[in-house]
């Protein structure tokens, strides 16, 4: 078996860990190794102990539910005609659904870091002029005007201009959609954006709410693919 060595300050709630812990051993996540990941999993928890560190409290919930869980792989499996319910099924499917929510906050991520490298300049507008059709323009015409230009224009060196754009943080992104469910607790993503805000705070926006479903503090329902609303889930 592999040495395992836990480090503590990476993981973000107990199903984060158990992501690790199944990509740290090779566990099939449809067949999970009950046996194999509550070992590994205690074992976290003993090293937080070992190091009197605070072990929260959904650490141990999740604990507990891994022991029944084990021990429910351990009794014997019904008869054929009887109908059998896996014990892992809901735990496959919350770390499926945690693995989705990762996947995309990562990606959101990465695309906010390389929108945040660039500046937009809006389109300018030309105003639409008469031309006189009748005018002609020979090409030494041409020539002549850019070698006037040219005498007068001097550069030493390639001129480079970079222009920052002003970040959007986590915080602004928690603090706007504070000020979006003041009043209403169910927004639609109509509501949600006015669609001319920044990229960047988009973006932004988009990596806080996923990582606010995650935390159970607000909830997407999907009507449809192009539907779907945001509700915040206040706390008992």
């Amino acid at each position: 078996m592999k040495h395992y060595t836990v480090q503590l300050d990476v993981f973000q709630g107990p199903l984060d860990l158990l992501l690790h812990l199944i990509k740290e051993f090779e566990i099939d996540i449809d067949d999970i190794q009950m046996s194999l990941l509550t070992e590994q999993y205690l074992a976290y928890i003993h090293k937080m102990k070992e190091l009197e560190l605070n072990i929260a409290s959904e650490y141990l919930v999740m604990a507990s539910e891994l022991l029944r869980i084990k021990s429910k792989m351990l009794l014997p499996e019904p008869a054929i005609e009887e109908s059998y319910e896996d014990p892992r099924d809901e735990l496959v499917s919350q770390l499926l659904e945690y693995q989705n929510y990762k996947f995309y906050a990562d990606n959101l991520k990465v695309i906010k870091e390389t929108a945040d490298k660039k500046f937009i300049k809006a389109p300018h507008v030309f105003e639409e002029r008469e031309i006189d059709e009748n005018i002609v323009i020979h090409l030494n015409e041409l020539l002549e005007a850019y070698e006037k230009v040219k005498s007068r224009v001097h550069v030493e060196e390639d001129v480079h201009i970079y222009v920052e754009r002003e970040p959007f943080t986590d915080q602004d992104a928690r603090e706007f959609l504070k000020n979006k469910f003041r009043v209403k607790k169910q927004l639609s993503i109509g509501e949600l954006f006015h669609f001319d805000e920044p990229i960047n705070q988009v973006v932004q926006v988009f990596i806080t709410l996923l990582d606010l479903v995650r935390l159970n503090h607000f909830r997407i329902d999907i009507k449809s693919q192009t539907d779907f609303y945001i509700k915040e889930i206040k706390e008992s």
